[in-house]
C-alpha cells in the first residue's frame, strides 16, 4: 500500500483501532472520538506512591480538533495482551497539544494523569477536627467526587486495604497552603500508608453493570501488601521476547541492593508530662559484613515534632514505619519485559530464571512498584514513516521503540511494546518514606482570631491553651464537620499552646488571649498540625490600650504597660508606665473603688500626652478601705534618704530622739522618786528602745518567712522631722497593753473642750520639778477626796486656805491645830487649848452663853469592790449580740501570779475574780477534753 492509499484508508476509517494492539477507550465519548483520533505511540509511567503520567501520541486526518474538548476527559489505554484480552491503563487528560500537520495527516499528543496527580493543581488550607488519617482521606476524596461530576466519572477510591483501628484520631489535622494531592501524600507517608492507581472501579462498587468498560481508575490505599491480589499475568517466564513467542516474558532481570540505615531513633517531647518519648527500631536486613558495620553507623536519628504520637505505642508504630521505608529501598529488582499485564500494586511469580528458580515458591513472587510502558501501533510502513517525520517535526522525540528494545535486550527481535519495571519480593513492606524536611509544606507565621463558647470572653484549658479560628477558610470545606473550622466557636480548632516570656512550675508570665483577639501563629518543627501562639496583635476592632480610659496613640505614645478589661464589663486593672521627659511615673491601679498606687511625677490621666500635675512622690489611695500590714514592723518617717541610699530601715534620727526621750524620762522620774514622788517605770520604754535600735538584727537577710506576728521586732516606728499631726472630728483612742509613756523636752499640754477625766487603777502621781503645780477650777467647785485613806497637804513655806466669799468649813470628828512649840487647840468633845506660854484673847468685847453646837454634812464614799469577770462568746458584731460560749474551759492569770481555772456558765460567764485592788488579768480559752 502506497502512502496515498494508506492516507485514504486512514481517512475512511478502514484502519480502525479495533484491530490494533494499542487502543483508546473514551467511555461515553467513544462514538465521537474513536473515528477521529487513533493512538500511535504510548509512553506511560506508573508507580507505587507516585501515580500515573503518560504521553499518548495520536494521529488524525483533522488538524482543527479543539484541544479544550479533550481536557478533563477520562480515557483508557487498552493493551491487547498475549491471550487476546485487554489490559487497561486509565487516567484523565490534563494536557493536549497539537503537533505538525502535512495537510492530510495531523498529530496530537495527550497527557494523562491519575486523579491524585490532577489535584496537585488545587491549593487549599483547611482544618480537620477529631479525625484519623483514613477519615481525612475519605472526606477529601468524596468531596472531589461531589464537587466535580467530571472527576466523579473518572475515578474511584478504595480505603478497604487500611486497618483504621491502628490510626488514632488526631485532635487537629491541618492542610496548609498545599495541594490536596500533596496533603494526602504527606499524611499517608507519615502514617505509613502506601497507594497506587488501578484501572477500573473498586470491586465493592457494583453500581455499573459494565464497569470494566468505563475509563475509570481507582486510587487504592493499603497498609498490608500481603492483601494485594496477583497480576493478571500470573506466572511469567524469564525468556527473550519475540513476536513469534506465544506468551509475553521477562527479558531482563537485574537484582540490586543498596546500603541503607541500620537503625531508626526518634524522640518527641510530650509537654503534658514534661518528658521525651523515645522509640527505636533496628533493621533486620543483612547487608553483608562490611555493610552491616556501616549500617549500624548510619542511624536515622530525628527529633520529631512534639507529641508526634498519640501514645507511646502509636509513636513506636510510626518509628517502625520509618525503618520499613529504609528496608524497602535495601533490595529491589529492575527488569524489562513485553508482559502487557504487569501492573503496579500487583504481584507475579517468575519462572525460568536460573537463580530465582532455586528459591522457595514464596521467594519467587514479586510485587511491582514501578512500571514504564512504551508501545507503538503497527501502521503501514509509508504511513508510519510519515507519522514519525511529523512527530520529529513536532519535537516529540520519543526515539524508535525498536532502538529502545535493542538497548534493553540486545538481539531481541523488533516488537511493538516493551516495559521496564522495578519490583521487590512479595512480603516486603511497601511503606513509603517520610522526611519532614521534604514532605512538610513550607510554613510561615499567620494570624487567627481567638474563639470560645458563646458568651465566654476567656476560654482555655488547664495548660492555658486556647481555641483559634484561621480567617479566610472556605465554609464549604468544613460542612462535613458542621462548620467546625469556620464556625467562630470553640469547635474550630484543637487547643493551641500560647508562648510566654516566662513559664515555670506554677509561676510565670501568663496572659490568656481573649475571645476576639487577633493572634500570630507559628508552627513547631514546621509542622502545620503543631501550631502555637507567638503573640497577640492589635487591629481595627482591638485598638491599643487607652490607659485610664483616656487618650490614644500617637498622642500618648510615651505611656506603656498592661491594661486589662473586666469580664462582662468595662472596668480595668492596669500597670502603667509614663516615660514623659522630666515627668516619669508609674501606676498600679484598679478601677474598683478607684484604688491606685501612684509613684513619681503624678498627673491627671494624659490626653494627647498632656495631663495636669498633681504632685510628686508616692500616693496610695482608694475609695474603699486600705490596710497596711507588716509582720516584722513598719517604719514611717519623713527623714530623707535621697535617691534611696542607705538601708531601708535606716532610722538613726529616730534612735537619737528616742535616746533623748529615755534619758529625760529617767532623769525626771528618778528625781521625782528622790523627792517624795513615784519613780517612773522605764523598763518597757528601754525594751522598746532596744528593739528599735536592733531592728535590723531581727532579720536573717535570707528572705525567710518564718518570723511570726509575735516577733519582738514587729514594731511601728514613726519619725517626723518637722512635726506630726493626728486629728479627727470624732473619737481618738490610744491604748497600750503595758505602758503609755509621753515625754516632751518642753511642754506636755492636754486640752479638752469639755471634761478632762484622768483615772488610774493603782495610784496617780503628779510631780513638778519647778514652777509649782496649779489646779484651778475656773467655774464650779473643786473637790479633793481620799475615800479610803488620809489626805496630806504639806508645804515648805506655808499653807494658805482662803475664800473670797462665804466661809471656810473644816470638819472632822476631831480637829487639832498644833504649833511647833507644842501649843494646840483641840476641837471635838469640847474645845481644849493647851500651851506652855501665854494665852492672849484680844477682842472689843466678850459674850458668854450656854452650850451650843452645829452639824456639817459628811461626804458619802462608794466603796464598790474591784471584782471582775469575763464573758466568753463566739465571733459577732458585738459581745452583746454574739452567741455565748457556754461550758468552755478557761484559765485566768493575774498580774500577781495567781491562776484561776474553770468553765464558763450557760451564759458564757467566768467565775468572779475578787480582790481588794484593781488587777490586770489574762484569760486563755482551753481546748475541751475529749
Amino acid at each position: 500500500m502506497n502512502l496515498a492509499d494508506a492516507l485514504q484508508a486512514f481517512a475512511s476509517g478502514s484502519l480502525s483501532q479495533e484491530n490494533r494492539p494499542i487502543r483508546l477507550h473514551w467511555g461515553n465519548a467513544q462514538a465521537t472520538l474513536e473515528q477521529v483520533l487513533v493512538i500511535q505511540r504510548i509512553d506511560i509511567t506508573e508507580g507505587l506512591c507516585s501515580g500515573i503520567e503518560g504521553h499518548l501520541t495520536c494521529l488524525s486526518t483533522r488538524s482543527n480538533l479543539p484541544l479544550n474538548a479533550f481536557i478533563g476527559l477520562p480515557v483508557s489505554v487498552q493493551l491487547v495482551n498475549d491471550r487476546g484480552a485487554l489490559h487497561q491503563i486509565c487516567g484523565i487528560i490534563t494536557d493536549a497539544r497539537a503537533g505538525q500537520s502535512d495537510g492530510s495527516l495531523a498529530t496530537y499528543q495527550l497527557t494523562i494523569r491519575d486523579a491524585l496527580s490532577v489535584l496537585e493543581r488545587r491549593i487549599n488550607t483547611r482544618m480537620f477536627r477529631t479525625k484519623n488519617v483514613v477519615d481525612v482521606i475519605d472526606i477529601l476524596l468524596k468531596e472531589w467526587q461531589k464537587k466535580s461530576p467530571a472527576l466523579a466519572r473518572a475515578f474511584d477510591f478504595d480505603l478497604s486495604g487500611t486497618d483504621r483501628s491502628q490510626y488514632p484520631v488526631r485532635e487537629l489535622t491541618v492542610q496548609f497552603h498545599e495541594s490536596d494531592a500533596d496533603f494526602i501524600r504527606r499524611l499517608c507517608r507519615r502514617e505509613g500508608i502506601a497507594w497506587f492507581t488501578a484501572a477500573g472501579q473498586r470491586e465493592q462498587d457494583s453500581s455499573s453493570s459494565n464497569k470494566n468498560d468505563l475509563p475509570i481508575h481507582t486510587l487504592v490505599f493499603f497498609d498490608d501488601p500481603m492483601k494485594l491480589p496477583q497480576s493478571g499475568a500470573g506466572t511469567i517466564r524469564y525468556h527473550r521476547d519475540a513476536a513469534t513467542e506465544e506468551r509475553d516474558s521477562v527479558t531482563l532481570w537485574s537484582a540490586s541492593q543498596q546500603l541503607v540505615s541500620g537503625s531508626v531513633n526518634r524522640a518527641s517531647a510530650d509537654y503534658k508530662s514534661g518528658k521525651m518519648a523515645k522509640a527505636s527500631q533496628t533493621s533486620i536486613i543483612d547487608q553483608g559484613q562490611a555493610g552491616n558495620d556501616l549500617a549500624q553507623l548510619l542511624s536515622d536519628s530525628v527529633i520529631d515534632v512534639p507529641h508526634a504520637g498519640d501514645s507511646w505505642a502509636d509513636y513506636d508504630r510510626l518509628t517502625k514505619a520509618r525503618m520499613l521505608s529504609h528496608e524497602l529501598r535495601a533490595a529491589s529488582v529492575d527488569g524489562a519485559s513485553g508482559v502487557r499485564d504487569l501492573a503496579v500494586g500487583r504481584w507475579f511469580e517468575l519462572t525460568g530464571h536460573p537463580d530465582v528458580d532455586l528459591q522457595p515458591q514464596e521467594q519467587r513472587q514479586f510485587m511491582v512498584t514501578a512500571l514504564h510502558h512504551r508501545g507503538e501501533n503497527n501502521l503501514p510502513k509509508e504511513l508510519n514513516e510519515r507519522a514519525q517525520s511529523l512527530f520529529d517535526s513536532s519535537r516529540w522525540h520519543a526515539g524508535s521503540l525498536a532502538a529502545v528494545t535493542q538497548a534493553l535486550s540486545p538481539g531481541t527481535p523488533d516488537t511493538r511494546y516493551n516495559n521496564t519495571f522495578t519490583c521487590v519480593r512479595r512480603g516486603v513492606a511497601l511503606t513509603p518514606a517520610y522526611d519532614p524536611r521534604i514532605d512538610l509544606p513550607r510554613v510561615y507565621p499567620i494570624t487567627a482570631l481567638v474563639v470560645g463558647p458563646q458568651g465566654e470572653e476567656v476560654h482555655c484549658d488547664e495548660f492555658g491553651r486556647i481555641k483559634i479560628q484561621i480567617q479566610g477558610l472556605n465554609p464549604d470545606d468544613h460542612a462535613h464537620a458542621q462548620g467546625a473550622g469556620t464556625s467562630g466557636t470553640q469547635t474550630d480548632s484543637a487547643y493551641v499552646r500560647v508562648s510566654s516570656s516566662w513559664a515555670g512550675k506554677n509561676y510565670g508570665h501568663d496572659t490568656v488571649p481573649r475571645v476576639g483577639m487577633e493572634v500570630a501563629l507559628d508552627f513547631l518543627n514546621g509542622d502545620p498540625d503543631k501550631m502555637f501562639v507567638t503573640g497577640v496583635l492589635h487591629n481595627g476592632p482591638n485598638m491599643p490600650a487607652t490607659f485610664s480610659h483616656t487618650g490614644a496613640l500617637p498622642g500618648n505614645r510615651f505611656l506603656s504597660g498592661v491594661k486589662t478589661k473586666e469580664i462582662k464589663g468595662n472596668r480595668y486593672n492596669q500597670l502603667r508606665f509614663d516615660d514623659t521627659a522630666g515627668q516619669i511615673s508609674s501606676q498600679l491601679a484598679s478601677e474598683h473603688a478607684a484604688s491606685e498606687l501612684n509613684l513619681g511625677f503624678l498627673t491627671q490621666p494624659r490626653t494627647d500626652g498632656s495631663g495636669e500635675a498633681r504632685g510628686e512622690g508616692a500616693e496610695l489611695r482608694t475609695d474603699a478601705a486600705a490596710s497596711l500590714r507588716a509582720a516584722k514592723g513598719i517604719l514611717l518617717t519623713t527623714y530623707a534618704r535621697n535617691k534611696a541610699t542607705g538601708h531601708f530601715l535606716e532610722r538613726d534620727e529616730l534612735n537619737q530622739l528616742l535616746g533623748e526621750c529615755t534619758e529625760l524620762f529617767k532623769a525626771l522620774g528618778d528625781y521625782a522618786g528622790q523627792h517624795g514622788g513615784q519613780a517612773a517605770d522605764g523598763a518597757a520604754q528601754n525594751q522598746l528602745a532596744a528593739a528599735l535600735k536592733n531592728w535590723d538584727a531581727t532579720s536573717s537577710g535570707t528572705g525567710s518567712t518564718s518570723a511570726g506576728a509575735g516577733d519582738t521586732a514587729a514594731i511601728m516606728a514613726f519619725g517626723a522631722a518637722t512635726g506630726s499631726v493626728a486629728v479627727t472630728p470624732k473619737t481618738h483612742v490610744t491604748y497600750a497593753g503595758e505602758n503609755i509613756d509621753q515625754v516632751a523636752q518642753q511642754h506636755l499640754q492636754l486640752m479638752s473642750g469639755q471634761r478632762l477625766n484622768a483615772t488610774a487603777g493603782q495610784g496617780m502621781q503628779l510631780f513638778a520639778r519647778g514652777k509649782g503645780i496649779q489646779a484651778i477650777a475656773g467655774e464650779g467647785p473643786m473637790l479633793l477626796q481620799v475615800q479610803t485613806d488620809a489626805l496630806t497637804a504639806n508645804a515648805q513655806k506655808g499653807v494658805k486656805i482662803s475664800s473670797n466669799e462665804n466661809e471656810v468649813l473644816v470638819t472632822a470628828p476631831t480637829i487639832r491645830f498644833v504649833a511647833e512649840d507644842g501649843s494646840y487647840i483641840k476641837i471635838g468633845g469640847g474645845v481644849t487649848l493647851g500651851t506652855n506660854g501665854d494665852i492672849k484673847l484680844l477682842s472689843a468685847s466678850h459674850q458668854w452663853g450656854g452650850p451650843s453646837t452645829q452639824q456639817a454634812a459628811k461626804a458619802n464614799f462608794n466603796n464598790a469592790p474591784t471584782d471582775q469577770r469575763f464573758k466568753l462568746h463566739y465571733p459577732g458584731e458585738s459581745p452583746e449580740s454574739a452567741a455565748a460560749a457556754a461550758h468552755q474551759p478557761y484559765r485566768i492569770t493575774m498580774d500577781d501570779g495567781r491562776v484561776i481555772e474553770g468553765k464558763s456558765d450557760a451564759n458564757g460567764h467566768t467565775d468572779l475574780v475578787k480582790d481588794d485592788a484593781m488587777r490586770i488579768l489574762k484569760i486563755d480559752i482551753l481546748k475541751p477534753a475529749l
